[in-house]
């Protein structure tokens, strides 16, 4: 079966954008940001990324032109005459970070408006944890465009709390679990919390809780013992 469409090139422009645009996808864009020293002793931060480009920026000419790509994060390297970039679509790609250190972020808070980061884990988590509800309105105060934010917990759900998102709605926050892959919203973790609490935690399926988020949205327990029949 012939996989190429030769008269492509014979549509209407404004049906070949169309078309192009179509094309675009939400990707999560790892990004690894390393803090690092030139020769002077001078610091910097260098950004990398194994996610290969996006296809439109490979296709043709046409399409790198309509492609909603730019250059972002740059890195000049000692000896490079010219900055390495990645290619990001800020309207649609989520930026990842394989650790919670936002502040790397900072060229293009402003820019970023869906941002997945990891939280610590071991003895740390603790004194993160502590800082981040402590001080809620810090965190994502230079995100001005956030819309959707994901965090990706390897061990546990139990951080939720009060928290100021800044620019993000708290109906697009997500916790992600990175080994089962579950994507909980906010009162979801919540009560898988106070169901472990009163069952010893012993929470195994997820798949019939959503019915019984009502009692986490009218900030009551009342229902909670209604979920025995969950059980």
């Amino acid at each position: 079966m012939a996989t190429t469409f030769h008269p492509f090139p014979r549509l209407p422009s404004e049906i070949r954008s169309q078309i192009w645009a179509l094309a675009v996808y939400p990707r999560l864009l790892h990004i690894r940001i390393t803090p690092k020293k030139d020769t002077l002793g001078n610091s910097y931060l260098h950004y990398a990324s194994m996610i290969p480009q996006a296809e439109l920026m490979h296709v043709c000419r046409e399409s790198r032109q309509l492609a909603p790509y730019r250059k972002a994060f740059f890195t000049t390297l000692p000896g490079d005459s010219e900055a390495r970039y990645i290619w990001v679509n800020f309207d649609e790609d989520m930026i990842s970070l394989q650790d919670e250190k936002l502040r790397g972020l900072a060229p293009h808070a402003a820019e970023i408006q869906r941002l997945r980061f990891t939280v610590p884990t071991g003895s740390y988590r603790e004194y993160w944890e502590d800082l981040f509800h402590r001080f809620p309105d810090t965190h994502f105060k230079m995100f001005t465009a956030l819309r959707e934010l994901h965090f990706a917990l390897s061990e546990g759900y139990g951080m939720c709390g009060y928290a100021n998102y800044g620019t993000c709605h708290p109906d697009n926050v997500r916790y992600v679990n990175v080994h089962t892959g579950w994507m909980l919203t906010e009162a979801q973790v919540e009560m898988v919390d106070e169901w472990a609490w009163r069952k010893g935690g012993l929470v195994e399926d997820m798949d019939n809780f959503d019915r019984e988020l009502e009692w986490v949205v009218d900030n009551a327990i009342t229902f909670i013992e209604d979920c025995a029949e969950v059980d």
